[in-house]
């Protein structure tokens, strides 16, 4: 008989949604890293040298929760095509493994 992956529809539900959950703590975590780094930059490059201050600290927040969003975006979607990609080959798999053992029971009787 075919051993599915998981014992019940909501363990498997419980799955996906833990692993959406880890990938948007991932993506929020790219993108605060990639918003200090480039945040660093543009603070030195718009506020100090030869230029008047521009990049304060609203515009700070605001690039820094953009970036958050953007990175939570990102990899949300590629799990999303990831989990995608993972249920078809299951399913594929059940399938295979159910129509091979209907052939492999085809000419034998009934108990």
């Amino acid at each position: 008989m075919i051993q599915p992956a998981f014992a019940t529809r909501e363990e498997r539900q419980q799955n996906l949604n833990t692993q959406m959950w880890h990938a948007a703590a991932i993506g929020l975590l790219r993108g605060s890293l990639i918003a200090l780094v480039s945040g660093y930059y543009f603070n030195y490059r718009y506020n100090y040298a030869h230029n008047t201050k521009f990049f304060k600290t609203p515009y700070k927040v605001l690039y820094f929760v953009t970036w958050n969003i953007v990175g939570i975006i990102f990899t949300t979607d590629n799990a999303k095509i990831r989990l995608g990609r993972q249920m078809a080959m299951e399913e594929d798999l059940r399938r295979n493994l159910y129509v091979q053992e209907e052939l492999d029971n085809w000419g034998k009787p009934n108990k």
